[in-house]
């Protein structure tokens, strides 16, 4: 009788513990309590699973290399109408911006005409909507694209769900305000009759307003993301821009355009995160969910009353089946079946795209093991209540820093990137308050920015908050850091903490802070630059537009500057620059402004000269100033300037029209001798004119009669000492103006269109000398340079024929020198007539070489035999470690690439020496000699003539008997 009550008791309590355990299960399933190992499971399953790479979509990515091509974010509109319309030249059909256009370009206002006209003669580009909220949570407003461009564009929400542990998993294909009204970006991308299928955008839904609005979101789907970051192919948006190849390569593809740029733009941890390590990108995110929706992928997420019957059902048979084989469940048969069961998950999931969140019916299969024995039960509670997952794989993968509190804003995790940025340990601020290890101050002390350092730190953040600021860390050092911190809240609305994501920017903001004074300061005065001051002068321009003040403009030019570069040399010419700049920072206030135009040419604006007799007060200090003699390396130097004066808003209301006023009467001040100081007129205007017209006039003539003379700079072996060949220069030899160089000349011949006839001129009298110097027994190459405009004339090369015919030059004593930066925006086109005129025998040599942007991508395609090293690198050669690092990479390109290597502007003993230690033997400049007229080179000749012998061309890389015995040279020494 005992023994029955005792096996009753025993069955009742058995059958009782299996109620609580399937009560457990349903609970379990139904809530949210086990969603952390849900999500655990289905991040390991989902990479377990492969999809091939998409070949149809391609992301043009604002990129490094973009920005550092483009210039500074935000670029002008204009260049995004010019991306569309480029790829709406190739026929492209749907093109995504993940790009937020919300705001009118105040600057420049034809810009936004030129996008929304892209926009509109495309006809399928999708812009993005996104949500935003103000002052408290259920205030909503859409942040929507300006109306000029969304009247034309298809409209997608780029609403990112993030779920509690920080990752992006989901995507809600439907959303809107107080409706799920329109498409995600992506759908439109897929399917853009969605888009029409939207409500319109209403008069107040893309404005903030205090009445309460909610973000609804359906249609959830969970994304199979393809691979790591990285998986899709990525173009440069300055390559689409500027390379028809990679344009052609985007015929027939998706295309979703936004930034991948460190630093720009929004990134997401995802499950495929822990791959690379690597957070995943706005537009990469909306790949993945465009290959989605395209390859008929979207996985769709049970219910949670599914959920909770099949777990039931799960564990149910579980027992059953326990009960019918009565056998003893061992740890091994119930880890069997757990793996069976999540081997199910695994196959539903990669062949139907259906998730069930395993974790309770697991947790209620395990539980059986330890059902038989309370104890076990209580014991495993208890130690499932106390270990709590404080972090995924995930977060512990990614770069960033992640922090975790609780309601009351205590620490209860931080990840190990929050730990590197904070330089401490978990162990040491746990359970701290958050304002104890964030000790953070504004970028920009600004009211406003310390009220939002305050607010970021605040527990009861109403909506989530992003800031970049400065964080001290506990050794006192600072970092710049953008932090981002969302809070989170269980079913009921109540505070459960907050999730903060730090990211350590200090090296990009370092580095942008770098490249724009680079942009906007002369390298060597330290001055702003052209692009500075007319920035700067715009300001001033606002200020007095509101003050009314008077803004005057001095545009200052030394006079005869290019006599200290031709007596001394351009290391004296530099030295004379910087030192004129810190004469005119003496003269000046301040606050007031000094610049470097160029050259010799320098802007100084004031905005509190109001009478004339200060102006001519400040003129003269100024003059003064400059008239100082100068020492440089022990000499003695004296110089004057020329000053031109012109006011806002008297002689124009933009700064371009005030300068350049300014500019004329500089212009005129030195034309009639300088050493002085004048204001601009309409009538200096009018003489300036017609100054020009009669040097015109001028030109015409003397490329008629032949007045132009050729000078010739010998190149020299500087190991032997012997002539290599000579370089032809033109100067015009003015009977009023003197002698002028190719710059005070040359910009009028283009302008004017006589740089053809200038050009065959000066070819033709370069090859008349180099026969006549054969013709006595001298075989001295001639080089002569080739303007871009001569050059891509479509009778350039029966020029070259007829003038070699006609003067009886051989083709092979002819080298023709182009510079890279003329020629770099049409290479495959000069590649075509360059090859035509090697054919000829004629060598092609790079002048300027290392100045230019596309030197590899030059040599690469173009049939260059001689490489000239730019003067600017071999002037501070002796001086400056990173010229010299640059030279020996040319020297050592060139011997690589079997090509010759001649150095520029070689003016002292120290260069020529340095130079020859780097097996660089072929040298050109004042250390040699001066371009010289046609009889005194061939007076140093005949000087030289016992030592000449009769040597292969230095320059031809063919070592052939054949090609020694007709190719020659002539020697000189330099004594």
């Amino acid at each position: 009788m005992i023994y029955l009550q005792n096996l009753k008791r025993r069955i009742n309590t058995f059958v009782l513990r299996i109620v609580i355990l399937l009560i457990a299960v349903a609970t379990l399933s139904y809530s949210e309590i086990l969603e952390r190992l849900d999500f655990m499971i289905y991040d390991k399953l989902s990479v377990l699973i492969q999809y091939p790479q998409d070949s149809d979509i391609v992301i043009v990515a604002i990129d490094e290399p973009s920005l550092s091509i483009l210039g500074r974010w935000p670029w002008s509109r204009e260049i995004h109408a010019e991306l569309i319309n480029r790829l709406k030249s190739i026929g492209n059909q749907r093109v995504a911006l993940d790009l937020l256009f919300s705001e009118p370009q105040h600057d420049d206002i034809y810009a936004d005409q030129l996008l929304a006209a892209a926009i509109t003669l495309h006809g399928n580009v999708i812009l993005p909507l996104a949500p935003i909220s103000v002052t408290y949570p259920e205030s909503l407003y859409l942040a929507a694209p300006f109306p000029l461009f969304r009247h034309n564009a298809l409209l997608g929400h780029a609403d990112v769900e993030i779920d509690s542990d920080g990752i992006a998993r989901r995507v809600f294909l439907y959303a809107g305000i107080n409706a799920p009204t329109w498409p995600a970006l992506a759908q439109v991308l897929f399917n853009p009759a969605t888009a029409n299928e939207a409500y319109p955008l209403s008069a107040d839904e893309d404005r903030p307003e205090n009445q309460s609005r909610h973000w609804f979101r359906a249609e959830e789907a969970m994304i199979p993301y393809i691979g790591k970051p990285g998986s899709f192919r990525q173009v440069s948006y300055a390559s689409v821009l500027f390379d028809d190849k990679v344009l052609t390569s985007l015929k027939d593809k998706t295309v979703i355009v936004g930034m991948t740029a460190a630093g720009m733009g929004t990134r997401f941890a995802t499950p495929v995160s822990s791959i690379n390590h690597q957070p995943m990108t706005g537009v990469e995110w909306h790949a993945n969910v465009y290959s989605m929706l395209h390859h008929d992928r979207a996985i769709f997420p049970v219910p949670d009353i599914w959920v909770m019957l099949i777990s039931l059902i799960w564990v149910t048979l579980i027992l059953m089946s326990i009960s019918w084989t009565k056998k003893n469940l061992t740890i091994p048969i119930l880890l069997s079946v757990s793996a069976a069961g999540l081997f199910l998950i695994y196959q539903l999931l990669k062949i139907s795209h259906v998730w069930i969140p395993p974790g309770a019916a697991l947790l209620g299969t395990l539980a059986i093991y330890p059902l038989s024995n309370w104890r076990q039960i209580n014991q495993f509670v208890r130690s499932f209540l106390i270990t709590k997952i404080r972090s995924s794989t995930a977060l512990e993968s990614i770069k960033d820093g992640v922090i975790i509190t609780d309601a009351h804003d205590h620490v209860a995790y931080i990840n190990k990137g929050a730990e590197k940025i904070l330089r401490t340990e978990f162990s040491y601020i746990k359970g701290k308050n958050l304002q104890q290890i964030l000790n953070l101050r504004a970028c920009i002390d600004t009211p406003s920015e310390d009220i939002s350092v305050k607010t970021i730190l605040t527990p009861s953040l109403d909506s989530p908050g992003m800031l970049e600021c400065r964080l001290k860390t506990k050794y006192g050092d600072e970092r710049t850091v953008r932090i981002t911190r969302n809070q989170l809240y269980d079913e009921q609305k109540m505070l459960l903490g907050s999730v903060i994501a730090m990211t350590d920017i200090t090296d990009t903001v370092e580095l942008a802070e770098q490249v724009a004074h680079q942009e906007n300061y002369d390298a060597l005065t330290k001055l702003p630059n052209r692009s500075k001051l007319l920035s700067q002068f715009d300001q001033m321009i606002q200020a007095a537009e509101n003050n009314g003040k008077i803004i005057t403009a001095f545009f200052v030019a030394l006079d005869n500057f290019k006599k200290i570069n031709d007596a001394m040399g351009h290391q004296a010419g530099d030295k004379l620059l910087k030192m004129v700049s810190i004469r005119l920072y003496e003269v000046v206030q301040h606050n007031d402004i000094v610049a470097r135009w160029g050259g010799d040419e320098f802007i100084l604006l004031f905005d509190y000269l109001d009478q004339i007799d200060a102006v001519s007060e400040m003129a003269q200090k100024i003059l003064d100033a400059i008239r100082q003699k100068f020492e440089i390396d022990g000499m003695e130097i004296f110089v004057a300037a020329s000053i031109g004066i012109s006011f806002y808003p008297e002689n124009g209301l933009t700064s371009e029209t005030v300068l350049k006023k300014a500019g004329t009467a500089m212009y005129g001040v030195k034309r009639d001798g300088g050493n002085r100081f004048d204001y601009y007129s309409h009538e200096s205007s009018i003489v300036w004119t017609r100054d020009r017209l009669e040097l015109e006039k001028e030109l015409r003539a003397a490329i008629l009669n032949h007045e132009l003379q050729v000078l010739f700079q010998p190149i020299i072996d500087a190991k032997t000492h012997h002539i290599s060949r000579m370089e032809a220069l033109v100067r015009w030899p003015h009977p009023t103006r003197g002698f002028l160089s190719p710059s005070e000349f040359i910009p009028l011949a283009e302008n004017v269109g006589l740089i053809e006839q200038l050009g065959e001129l000066v070819l033709r009298m370069s090859c008349l000398s180099a026969y006549q110097l054969l013709q006595l027994g001298y075989p001295v190459n001639v080089a002569v340079n080739v303007n871009p405009r001569q050059l891509l004339n479509k009778n350039f090369l029966q020029t070259i024929i007829n003038t070699l015919n006609d003067t009886q030059l051989p083709a092979r004593s002819l080298i023709l020198e182009i510079t890279e930066s003329s020629i770099v925006n049409d290479i495959q086109r000069v590649g075509i007539i360059l090859r035509t005129i090697k054919e000829l025998d004629i060598m092609i040599a790079l002048d300027d070489f290392g100045t230019g942007y596309s030197s590899l991508t030059l040599l690469r395609e173009l049939p260059i035999d001689i490489l000239k090293i730019d003067k600017s690198f071999v002037r501070t050669l002796d001086q400056n470690q990173s010229d010299l690092t640059i030279v020996q990479a040319i020297i050592g390109l060139g011997n690589n690439m079997g090509l010759a290597v001649v150095a520029e502007g070689v003016e002292t003993a120290q260069q020529n020496q340095i130079l020859l230690q780097h097996h660089c033997y072929y040298q050109q400049g004042y250390f040699f000699s001066r371009p010289v007229p046609y009889k005194a080179l061939l007076e140093l000749v005949h000087e030289k003539n016992e030592r000449l012998q009769p040597v292969g061309n230095l320059f031809d890389t063919d070592t052939s008997p054949t090609a020694q015995t007709r190719k020659a040279i002539i020697r000189s020494d330099h004594q």
